[in-house]
């Protein structure tokens, strides 16, 4: 609904759409910089090109998956430009995201209390990998969504998250 009357124009429907998905958009950004700064100027200039491209924006059903897929492009062409090949995440994110699943492997140090030591290993992943667990363990995407997001297949997905999940089990273990 909130997609439907912003794609007509209304920009208080878009406020609030920008309200509810900017912090997960966010963390979301946060996995491809070392700044809370650039992750904040790439989720703003995301919305910004939102804004100005919703025209484009053929089912309103994947809003989120293409507001992604758009967020992640702005933070690929930075880090071109910049040549910065430092990405890591915060602890302000884990303590800030809910634990779903007490068994899942990622979870353990969480319940552990090793939070700082949690990021540490889930920075030290590998790009994809690291984006995959964001997107899927902590946003809460699908696989297909997070496979729409990455540009690649669900498959490809499903592996770099159990990759993911084992290299924090064996970290943490």
């Amino acid at each position: 609904m909130l997609v439907g009357r912003s794609m007509e124009g209304d920009p208080e429907a878009f406020g609030e759409l920008v309200t509810a998905l900017t912090p997960g958009l966010r963390q979301y950004c946060k996995t491809f910089f070392s700044s809370w700064h650039d992750a904040e100027d790439a989720t703003q200039d995301a919305w910004i090109r939102a804004w100005q491209s919703l025209g484009s924006l053929r089912e309103r059903a994947a809003f989120k998956t293409w507001l992604y897929r758009m967020a992640r492009n702005i933070c690929l062409d930075r880090i071109r430009q910049r040549a910065n090949d430092q990405q890591t995440v915060d602890d302000e994110v884990l303590e800030q995201t809910p634990v779903p699943d007490r068994e899942l492997p990622e979870n353990v140090a969480v319940q552990r209390g090793e939070i700082a030591d949690a990021w540490q290993i889930i920075n030290g992943l590998p790009s994809a990998l690291r984006q995959a667990f964001v997107l899927v363990a902590l946003q809460g995407m699908s696989y297909k969504e997070a496979a729409l997001v990455t540009n690649v297949s669900e498959s490809t997905v499903r592996g770099r998250l159990a990759r993911a999940r084992n290299a924090i089990s064996e970290a943490v273990s």
